[in-house]
């Protein structure tokens, strides 16, 4: 065996150097693809639903504006009606032969014979009319409970102030058991002073005195 040969045999083999590797090449980050376009039936699918809720919505608007008119177009006519009635019972008042009737109610009830009597009480019936009105334009949503009862408390006293009124009233009372006229109007009625009506009237008459000093007064200018 040759001795270079044997040397080689023995020598150390090198540590085997490894190349690093390289860095990963940078990548460009995933780009999601572009959602398609919707097609042009779809687009104006949605334009026709969009518009079709509008519709809707301004519909409901038109509607509720004309709920509101129509219920201050009823309020009005009732209204005016209510005071149509009120004119006719005065001025059936004011018609002479009913006047005498009327006062006579007032001053002396006990002096009104059958007939005298069924006339003021058509009176009194047509004032009940007309608070009835009141009660189904309450019902109806179209005025409030306190103008109802402001409205009798106002009107009461001019006509069922009297003995007499007070008297038909408490007869004619258990018709009305359990209904608006008499919770509401019941009350107030009952409360009058049954001389307001005679007071009334002589409230009206100018005193001789006072009217010989306005004459005298206007002779002076």
């Amino acid at each position: 065996m040759k001795l270079p040969t044997v040397l080689s045999s023995l020598r150390r083999k090198q540590a085997r150097v490894d190349t690093p590797p390289l860095p990963p090449a940078a990548t460009s980050p995933t780009v999601p693809p572009a959602a398609p376009r919707p097609a042009p039936l779809e687009r104006l699918n949605r334009w026709l639903t969009l518009a079709a809720n509008v519709g809707v919505l301004l519909g409901l608007v038109v509607l509720i504006v004309e709920v509101r008119q129509n219920a201050a177009l009823t309020r009005a006519a009732m209204d005016q009606q209510k005071n149509d009635l009120l004119a006719q019972i005065e001025f059936n008042i004011a018609r002479p032969e009913m006047s005498v009737i009327w006062v006579k109610a007032i001053r002396a009830p006990e002096a009104l014979s059958d007939t005298e009597n069924q006339a003021v009480g058509s009176v009194l019936v047509a004032i009940m009319l007309q608070w009835d009105q009141m009660f189904m334009m309450r019902d109806a949503g179209l005025i409030s409970d306190e103008r109802v009862r402001q409205h009798i408390a106002n009107t009461a006293p001019f006509y069922f102030g009297s003995r007499f009124a007070k008297h038909w009233w408490a007869l004619q009372a258990p018709g009305w058991e359990g209904t608006a006229m008499q919770r509401d109007a019941g009350p107030i009625i009952a409360a009058l002073d049954e001389d307001f009506l005679v007071g009334y009237l002589d409230a009206l008459k100018v005193p001789a005195e006072a009217a010989a000093d306005e004459t005298d007064e206007g002779a002076q200018e």
